[in-house]
């Protein structure tokens, strides 16, 4: 083993290397039927469906390998003078998968032969990673609720979803997929590649630059322990997606999904059903590309396959206000009762009959109030109801070229676009509409330099783009116009950076938004991986290289319109916020001055070597060691910054008014412990970054790190891995491993630095009047740094392991039970570093928080951490099973037992000073989940033209069936007893939490409030949701119009039987709702189809 690794590294340090999208392989060993090696011998692999043919040299040993393969049902066979000619017909070779395919050759003539069919199922001899694969067949025979493909992942071992309903990943930016939990690992740390090119947005919380649709799937894997050290960049599952291509006989379809309302039960706790429209069509075609006479006149050179697919969907909701009445608005508070009438500021005396004369409104405000609704509802929960409808819109374009150059080259390309278009702020008073481009492009090079060496290179171009300014309308449901000048509305501005009517937010009422600009983001990320495999003895070598390189430009777009809040605890308060507003009198008005942007970066490069070794005819060893260099993310304008306590100096600190926590002007550095990354603001920053020439600014630079983050490269992952056939004749497998895997901590914790000081220009204006806003009292409060990071991140740690047996039943059954485990550390959470020591507030009544803080100058500070862990252990059972005519049946169990104490990249504890508090229930996994699914079409009268077979023949059924327990949650309590500021506490659990009936969850008698100065006994995410099951059935009608054209009709039905499971809780204390149901998942949803295919 010493030479194999000396020899692998002496190839790294010559050459660059990386994983491939063809990473396939066929391997066995030849022998006679005594069982003596044959070396030395040709084996020859043919794609009958394409006419692609490689060749591979058995060794001394005869052990061969075929490596680099696309995926397909290939023929292996083998000619050797003095023996029979071999035939291994039905060989499928899935994506990812290492198949062993051993020989035994009969003494006799080549002109004789022998041929063996391989099974329907195979178990796995030539690796111990555990992976889980869904086919094309699954992906559009088994009903998808919106035809978003993540819902798939549900339907293996190890996954817990956090979604109730597959229409719902229909996300805010594309189709939301971090919705799963594979393995105990957070959510987003999935990896996503579309024929080996990556697909993951960093900084999107888990989504895709772009989705695809499973009519373009030919199949995808799932890794999720074990793998081999060709992949990295992610530290959960991989997911490994391969798009059809073309053959050498033209194939396609054509197909149109839809439902409306009409059709659809009524949703839990609904009076009345909201609008619903949706369609999903598309075409597809594939096949060779040739010219007659001229070009592939043969058809096994040249393939391609198209697809275009489209979403229409018009989604309704029903909304519910509390809004002012018209009296209230023109100062009419008489049917308020004498004892809330409002009162007169100046006087301290109630106006007279609760009735405000209108010489004293405020002009400005007062036409503010007029683009309030009148009431239209009486009844519980607000007193006006109005529908809205979300318009959605995907159109998606795939075209994939495969070209066999010649017996040694081949090349793939593929470019998949996405488009998704919505409309935003359907509640607010201006509307915009959001643009999302997405692209993922790749190249792909096999060269087979003899038959023992493969190299392979892939280059891609990935990104998005997000536009949020462009279709910016007035909401007609509220307003015509929300322009200052179209509004009437002229009361002098702050910082003059926007012609919009500001925000209003009033106690007791919904508030009138106006974001009329959102961000913008253009973000492109470029790989290049290269594969280098050679065969040396019985040791299958690899060793490669991917490098990437990411660029995304986003802006941030603050209050630049100005926002006005009416509370009570205004100075000039009427004790009625609402007649506050009428006057004119806010206690905070807020505006901002600028658009902020981050130019970020970061590089990433990730050399792996790997050695597949077969020991013997029942054994082999995978080894592999993998080390990823994640340079943190960072703005190239060296615009974002972060709090380091060892540069907080407390001689500099301001003073603090005890009694309002506001900061004496004039004193204390307003940048005390603030840094910035680099060496200063690069030219690029000039009219970029409003404060680059600011001598107080550029002080703020001390040499440190880019992004203000150290790059970590303790970061070796090593991989081992055993598969040990028991009996050789692959029935019985016992496979197991070990590896360590990395992820990149998630964006956003660098792209909401541009929010910090000193880059953020925003005045906060208290006790003022509308009329004139500065006029009021311009305080200076400590503010809160709610993106910082420390200097020395680590990089998040997943540490998997795994045993098994697989065992093939029949030729067409399989079993596959498993032992899996996995624990993490260095995982990313928000710690509060100036929270107050417990009881601080409670031991200095009448004292604002902001003077005791251990920072003083500065609100909350919460600093990104890397010290959180879970761990992870299951059972996971799956049970398969091929049925005739394309049928199948697929069970998967999970049992397991999942902890952390941070449940996402953003978790704050209930104590930043004791983050081992929070040790409970990871709130993404279900400890108990039971998938089933299943194809049948039915056996009698596929074929004829006889009235009865042609009624009762050619109908199918499949299903989907999920029997989980429920998630965990959080309860938590509203007020800070435990003293330290913050009011994220959890209370005493004093008895039994069960309520005493289905819709009352929770017994309120069984929780009570923390003494003055404790934390509560109730551990974090400690009680459960109730039990989860969902029934998903479709039944379709095949008309054969010739034998090879059919149309289908298919009606699909989503939660078939209308059972409702639970899906929230109220789980504030005290709240007048507390343990009360407050939504489940949805009805019975229909919806039909129509597909051709030929």
């Amino acid at each position: 083993m010493k030479l194999t690794f000396a020899t692998l590294l002496l190839l790294l340090s010559a050459v660059s290397w990386g994983q491939t999208v063809t990473s396939q392989e066929i391997s066995g060993l030849i022998q006679d039927i005594s069982g003596s090696a044959v070396p030395n011998v040709t084996v020859t692999v043919k794609n009958g469906e394409t006419g692609f043919i490689r060749t591979a040299q058995a060794n001394e040993s005869g052990y061969y390998v075929v490596s680099n393969l696309p995926i397909g049902t290939y023929e292996l066979s083998v000619e050797v003078k003095g023996f029979k000619k071999f035939v291994n017909t039905g060989l499928v070779l899935n994506v990812n998968s290492k198949l062993q395919a051993n020989v035994r050759l009969e003494v006799g003539n080549v002109t004789e032969s022998v041929t063996v069919a391989a099974d329907a199922v195979q178990v796995e001899t030539a690796t111990g990673e555990v992976g889980r694969l869904v086919t094309g067949e699954q992906a559009t025979n088994l009903q998808l609720n919106g035809r978003n493909f993540p819902q798939l992942l549900q339907l293996l071992p190890g996954v817990s979803t956090t979604f109730s309903s597959g229409f719902g990943l229909f996300g805010g930016y594309g189709v939301n997929n971090s919705a799963q939990s594979i393995n105990g690992s957070r959510t987003d740390t999935f990896s996503w590649n579309l024929d080996g090119a990556d697909n993951k947005d960093n900084g999107g919380g888990g989504n895709n630059f772009v989705n695809i649709n499973p009519d373009a799937i030919a199949e995808f894997k799932v890794l999720t322990t074990n793998y081999s050290a060709e992949y990295g960049n992610s530290a959960g599952a991989v997911v490994n997606i391969a798009i059809r291509g073309g053959t050498k006989e033209f194939h396609g379809g054509a197909y149109e999904y839809l439902r409306n309302d009409a059709i659809q039960a009524r949703a839990y706790n609904a009076t009345i059903k909201p609008e619903l429209r949706y369609n999903n069509f598309g075409v597809n075609l594939g096949g060779p590309a040739f010219i007659p006479k001229i070009f592939n006149t043969s058809k096994d050179k040249f393939f391609f396959f198209g697809g275009l697919d489209f979403k229409r969907l018009r989604q309704g909701a029903i909304n519910t206000w509390t809004v002012p009445s018209p009296a209230q608005i023109n100062g009419d508070f008489s049917a308020l009762g004498a004892a809330k009438w409002p009162k007169d500021p100046l006087t301290g005396a109630v106006f007279p009959n609760g009735i405000i004369p209108q010489n004293r409104f405020s002009a400005n405000s007062y036409r503010l109030l007029q683009n309030y609704p009148a009431p239209n509802f009486t009844g519980s929960g607000g007193n006006f109801v109005f529908p809205t409808v979300a318009p959605l819109s995907t159109n998606q374009y795939i075209l994939k070229g495969d070209y066999n150059v010649n017996s040694k080259n081949q090349i793939s390309v593929h470019w998949l676009r996405d488009y998704y278009e919505s409309l935003q702020n359907l509640t607010n008073l201006a509307l915009y509409e959001r643009h999302i481009p997405g692209t993922n492009a790749a190249a792909h090079w096999t060269f087979v330099a003899n038959a023992s060496t493969v190299n392979s290179v892939q280059f891609s171009f990935t990104g998005n783009v997000i536009k949020e300014k462009v279709g910016i309308r007035a909401n007609t449901l509220f307003v015509n116009d929300f322009s200052r000048k179209g509004e009437g509305v002229n009361y002098p501005l702050i910082y003059n950076a926007a012609d919009f009517i500001p925000s209003i937010s009033i106690s007791g009422f919904n508030g009138l938004s106006v974001t009329p600009l959102n961000f913008d983001n253009f973000n492109r990320v470029f790989q290049w991986k290269d594969d280098f495999s050679k065969l040396i003895g019985n040791h299958n070598l690899k060793a490669g290289m991917m490098a990437m390189r990411s660029r995304k430009n986003q802006d941030n777009v603050p209050a630049i319109n100005g926002s006005f809040a009416f509370s009570t605890s205004a100075s000039n308060t009427t004790t009625n916020a609402l007649a506050d507003a009428l006057l004119g009198n806010f206690y905070t008005y807020t505006e901002a001055g600028s658009f902020r942007q981050g130019w970020y970066r970061f590089t990433q490069v990730e050399p792996y070597v790997q050695d597949d070794w077969k020991v013997n005819s029942r054994l082999t060893v995978n080894l592999g060691l993998r080390w990823e260099y994640m340079q943190p993310q960072y703005s190239a304008l060296n615009n974002t910054s972060a709090f380091l306590p060892q540069y907080y100096n407390p001689a500099k600190a301001p003073q603090i008014v005890r009694s309002t926590g506001a900061i004496v002007q004039g004193t204390g550095d307003p940048y005390n412990g603030l840094v910035l990354g680099g060496n200063g603001f690069p030219d690029a920053a000039k009219g970029r970054v409003p404060v680059a020439s600011d001598p107080a600014v550029l002080a703020l630079f001390h040499n440190l790190p880019k992004g203000t983050a150290q790059t970590y490269n303790a970061t070796w992952a090593p991989r081992i891995g055993f598969a040990l056939d028991l009996s050789g004749h692959q029935n019985t497998v016992v496979r197991g491993g070990f590896g360590a895997f990395y992820e990149r901590i998630e964006g956003n914790f660098i792209f909401s630095s541009v929010n910090n000081a000193p880059f953020i220009q925003q005045s906060t204006v208290y006790n003022g009047n509308v009329e004139n806003p500065s006029g009021g009292a311009l305080q200076v409060f400590p503010a809160a740094v709610n993106n910082s990071h420390y200097l020395d991140m680590k990089v998040p740690r997943t540490l998997n392991w795994s045993l098994g047996v697989q065992q093939k039943l029949t030729k067409d059954t399989m079993l596959d039970v498993a032992y899996v485990g996995s624990s993490a550390a260095n995982l990313s959470y928000q710690q509060d570093i100036n929270q107050l020591p417990l009881g601080t507030a409670l031991a200095n009544p009448g004292v604002n928080v902001n003077a005791l803080r251990p920072y003083p100058g500065y609100a909350d500070i919460y600093e990104y951490m890397t010290g959180a862990n879970f761990i992870y252990n299951s059972l996971q059972v799956q049970f398969k099973k091929q049925l005739a005519g394309g049928g199948m049946f697929n069970a998967a169990y999970t049992w397991s037992k999942s902890r952390t104490d941070a449940n996402g990249y953003n978790y704050q504890p209930m104590d930043s000073y004791n983050l081992r508090g929070d040790w409970g229930p990871s709130s993404y996994n279900r400890n108990h989940v039971l998938a089933l699914s299943y194809v049948y079409p039915l056996p009698f009268w596929k074929l004829g033209r006889e009235w009865y077979k042609v009624a009762f023949g050619g109908w199918q059924v499949s299903g989907v069936t999920t029997l989980q327990t429920g998630l965990p949650f959080n309860v938590t309590i509203p007020t800070d007893t435990a003293g330290t500021g913050l009011t994220n506490q959890r209370p005493n659990v004093i008895g039994a939490w069960q309520g005493p009936t289905r819709t009352q969850f929770l017994a309120p008698a069984a929780f009570a409030t923390p003494a003055a100065g404790t934390f509560g006994n109730l551990g974090a995410y400690a009680i459960y949701y109730p039990f989860f099951n969902n029934w998903d059935v479709s039944v379709q009608k095949t008309f054969r119009a010739t034998d090879r054209i059919n149309l289908a009709f298919r009606a699909e039905f989503f939660n078939v039987p209308n059972h409702l499971s639970y899906t929230g809780i109220s789980s504030t204390y005290t709240s007048s709702t507390f343990g009360q149901i407050t939504g489940a998942t949805d009805p019975r949803t229909m919806e039909f189809a129509l597909r051709l295919t030929f």
